[in-house]
């Protein structure tokens, strides 16, 4: 689904006095999730009364989060989790309060995936008999890894996330799916290291951004060494996600193909002839174990297990092709 077209069905049920109480919205945090975010807090609190205009006060408000009733909630720098304590003193002992302008009041729980489970909990008591005029949006891009209670007690909006991934990143990653890579394990671990490779170069991106921001912010890069680190981490941690999930669509544009879907779809449109040959000489359960594969390497990677024992493990099965075979039984590498 397109942000347009989620918003709208937010705004109808808005104007019909129909809100859902809670929204799982399933997209990129940074990208469009966040986006919708916004967008539904201006439609909430923007006073014009064909709003949201975007440019009034209060919608400036609600894109820099400073509104009085909003109260927003991500996980720790250093944990990078939510937890029951962050939970507790940050979201729901405020939401609980009488609306300080009168009208709604918005939580919105950034990355709820990152909830521990005695966070998941608490927040569900709260969930399942919110206080009046109140609306919880869930931002996620893992809405697998959220507790099935609190997803059955939300609307859920699944939201296209299409990664235009950043240069040379994009350059370099289509070079590793491009090339000709025969069986065996050398072609694997030069596969593995060329994807180590791109991933030092984010890494090292990742931390430049990041001390830009922190010398804008305070003026002096050492202020607070380690959580300085924590949001170089969390930094390295989105753009690696961008990256894997520019991986993935290969093996969906190759499942697609396989499939008998139209090459109108393909993602990769200027790859479309070697993505063709390569789809005709898969079944299409290989296709589809090669596409759980990609995705339970991110998964992987976000269980914080060894990069580099990662990365080998999955590109030597890539490479050679057992992937296809042993993909859905979703081992972890040792």
């Amino acid at each position: 689904m397109q942000v347009d077209d989620a918003f709208e069905l937010i705004r109808q049920a808005h104007a019909r006095a129909r809100l859902a109480h809670a929204y799982l919205i399933a997209g990129p945090t940074r990208g469009v999730g966040g986006e919708l975010a916004q967008r539904i807090l201006q439609l909430l609190f923007c006073p014009q009364a064909q709003g949201p205009c975007g440019t009034c006060h209060t919608c400036q408000q609600a894109r820099e989060r400073t509104l009085a009733d909003l109260f927003w909630l991500q996980p720790e720098k250093k944990s990078r989790v939510i937890s029951a304590d962050a939970m507790r003193e940050k979201l729901l002992a405020e939401i609980a309060q009488t609306s300080l302008a009168g009208g709604w009041k918005v939580g919105v729980i950034a990355g709820a995936d990152r909830l521990t489970d005695a966070a998941a909990n608490i927040f569900l008591k709260t969930l399942e008999e919110p206080p009046p005029r109140t609306l919880f949006l869930l931002l996620t891009d893992a809405p697998q890894e959220i507790m099935p209670t609190i997803i059955s007690r939300c609307q859920r909006m699944e939201l296209d996330a299409a990664v235009v991934l950043a240069e040379p990143w994009r350059t370099q990653l289509l070079a590793c799916l491009s090339a000709a890579t025969p069986p065996g394990p050398l072609p694997a671990m030069g596969l593995a290291a060329r994807m180590s490779d791109i991933l030092a170069g984010i890494k090292d991106a990742a931390e430049a951004e990041v001390k830009v921001e922190v010398k804008a912010e305070a003026g002096l890069l050492d202020e607070d060494g380690d959580v300085i680190k924590a949001r170089i981490s969390a930094r390295y941690r989105e753009m690696r996600t961008d990256l894997l999930r520019a991986w993935l669509y290969w093996y969906r544009d190759l499942l697609l193909l396989r499939a008998g879907g139209s090459e109108e779809q393909v993602y990769y449109r200027d790859y479309r002839t070697l993505l063709a040959e390569r789809a005709s000489k898969l079944t299409l359960a290989q296709a589809m174990a090669n596409v759980d594969g990609a995705e339970e390497l991110n998964r992987q990677l976000e269980r914080s297990l060894s990069e580099e024992t990662v990365l080998a493990y999955w590109m030597d099965r890539f490479v050679s092709g057992v992937a296809a075979l042993t993909a859905t039984a979703r081992p972890t590498p040792g």
